[in-house]
């Protein structure tokens, strides 16, 4: 279905406020350029397999600030984004929360590009693209123990705790979007679980929940 951004506006603001959440009227453009730009790419690239308007706001924007039930913001949190893949939910949080600089990877050239080409066509400022596979990119020095929060949403951490682990910051939080709670016995590298949130999307959309590890002590 095809919206006008007042349209667009109302839907997403009245979303938000099921998931007890807002949306700063700043940023309701941001969401609406974002929405276009993703329709128009994913006619010529695999970004997502939601084709609809409102599951497109419910499963993506809004399961992505979902995130901030669990993350604290201030001017100098940095947030890496591994599988980033068409943006969610590094965009959707930083739309939301500007001060929050946020650094998206994903090892897919043509996902890389799409991100690039939001971040310079919204101006988004403290918003940057690697394009890398994780492990690569855990061994720059210049990335280690630099992040506040890391993000994952679509990506399988089963075999990475080591590496996130070495670019979070000491008392850094990982954050991982599910469907579910993590299994009895589900272990990673260097991490520790600490707490879980559940959620349920708006407009019946499924149960969601926020699953945050911190870097054990041993």
């Amino acid at each position: 279905m095809e919206q006008d951004e007042i349209q667009f506006a109302k839907s997403l603001q009245s979303l938000a406020a099921d998931l007890s959440s807002s949306i700063p009227d700043l940023s309701i453009s941001y969401f609406f350029r974002y929405l276009v730009e993703l329709k128009k790419w994913n006619k010529a690239i695999n970004l997502t397999a939601i084709d609809d308007d409102r599951e497109v706001l419910v499963k993506h924007f809004i399961d992505s600030i979902a995130g901030l039930k669990v993350i604290d913001i201030n001017d100098e949190t940095e947030l890496l984004d591994v599988g980033a893949g068409a943006g969610f939910p590094a965009l959707p949080l930083k739309f939301v929360r500007p001060e929050l600089s946020v650094e998206l990877l994903d090892p897919n050239e043509k996902k890389g590009a799409f991100l690039r080409y939001v971040v310079g066509t919204l101006g988004l400022v403290g918003a940057t693209v690697a394009t890398a596979k994780l492990e690569d990119y855990a061994s720059r020095g210049n990335v280690q123990a630099r992040f506040d929060y890391i993000v994952v949403r679509a990506f399988k951490v089963d075999e990475c705790g080591l590496a996130l682990s070495t670019l979070l910051k000491p008392d850094g939080k990982l954050v991982l979007y599910r469907a579910e709670r993590v299994p009895r016995g589900f272990e990673l590298t260097g991490l520790a679980l600490i707490e879980e949130v559940e959620y349920e999307l708006p407009a019946k959309y499924g149960h969601r929940v926020l699953s945050v590890f911190s870097k054990s002590s041993g």
